[in-house]
């Protein structure tokens, strides 16, 4: 079968068409002809490389998948990631802490491809959804949704500050956090970007260098919650950003991995820094449910076939997406 893989570190052009063997299914497994695979920043880091961490190459790229189950038709989104179900973490329902657990596309092949094969249990309806609207959520939604829900523990009535609010994650964020109840304002880089905040449900969108005088007028204190995903370049802001007592959470770092801490602040204002990284099932279920419920949309800026794969990878370099990039994968080669 047909696959796109990334054999050594580099450019678009290590994003190359190779011929794999197909995949068999073995008990409790299905196989899924993938039609749409959402594209992250990881995949762009998994093309690059990353100082300091060593991706099992050559690997196939692509942790959201959508397809058709083989043995039925039925439309399905997958779960992103893959854990041992056999430790304490696993049977605790916390997949996300196990030893095994691995991203798709980033410890283990993805759905760049044009069948994969997985356990049945980690299979999602796609219910109300289009095949590629589905293909925008899991990775991101999942994100957002443990680092709201599960490690911040936002409220209602809670003020919350998300950066770079049009990425895959933010746009969600938002939307999560208005729909547990709390009051949210992001920031983003123009106009376009800050428009769809304020879509999404965001009180006020500011650009980066509006945000610190923004932020005084809209919640004197400082917020509760800084949704921290941009690393070098927002870190210091959202420190100052949080309230005495408030909270930083962080998954990730696409403007650099390395910040200035200054502890006096941690300590003198009592803050909580938080790291989350992906999650549960359960709580993937738990956010899919509120999709369904419509109280949670899906942000598509582009399907591109996977032909354009090269295109679809240089929007996300270059910071030209709302929300995420699909890849067609059906028809598209």
């Amino acid at each position: 079968m047909r696959a796109i893989r990334v054999d050594a570190h580099g450019g678009p052009e290590v994003l190359t068409s190779v011929e794999v063997p197909e995949p068999v299914p073995a008990a409790g497994e299905v196989a899924v002809d993938v039609t749409h695979v959402g594209l992250n920043h990881l995949d762009v880091w998994v093309r690059r490389g990353v100082e300091g961490h060593n991706f099992p190459l050559p690997l196939i790229p692509g942790a959201d998948i959508v397809g058709r189950r083989i043995d039925t038709g039925e439309a399905v989104a997958l779960f992103p990631a893959t854990s041992c179900m056999r430790c304490a973490r696993c049977l605790e329902g916390r997949h996300d802490l196990c030893r095994g657990f691995r991203i798709r596309g980033e410890r283990t092949d993805g759905g760049l491809c044009e069948r994969v094969v997985v356990p049945e249990w980690q299979l999602l309806p796609l219910g109300r959804l289009d095949p590629h609207e589905a293909a925008a959520l899991p990775l991101a939604l999942l994100t957002a949704w443990h680092m709201l829900v599960g490690r911040a523990q936002v409220r209602p009535g809670q003020r919350v500050l998300v950066q770079a609010g049009a990425g895959g994650v933010a746009s969600l964020a938002i939307q999560i956090a208005r729909h547990v109840g709390a009051r949210v304002v992001a920031t983003a880089s123009t106009p376009e970007k800050r428009a769809l905040c304020r879509t999404l449900g965001a009180d006020e969108a500011w650009a980066y260098d509006e945000a610190d005088e923004g932020l005084k007028q809209w919640s004197p204190g400082g917020v509760d919650v800084v949704v921290e995903h941009v690393g070098a370049a927002t870190w210091a802001q959202s420190i100052r950003a949080a309230r005495w007592g408030g909270t930083v959470v962080t998954c990730g770092a696409t403007s650099g991995h390395r910040v200035d801490l200054d502890l006096r602040a941690l300590f003198f204002k009592q803050l909580s820094l938080l790291g989350s990284t992906m999650g549960s099932w359960g709580e993937l279920n738990e956010a899919w449910r509120a999709v369904q419920d419509r109280a949670i949309r899906p942000v598509v800026d582009e399907v591109v076939p996977v032909r354009e794969l090269s295109r679809a990878y240089a929007l996300l370099e270059e910071r030209r997406v709302l929300g995420k990039v699909v890849v067609q994968v059906e028809g598209g080669w």
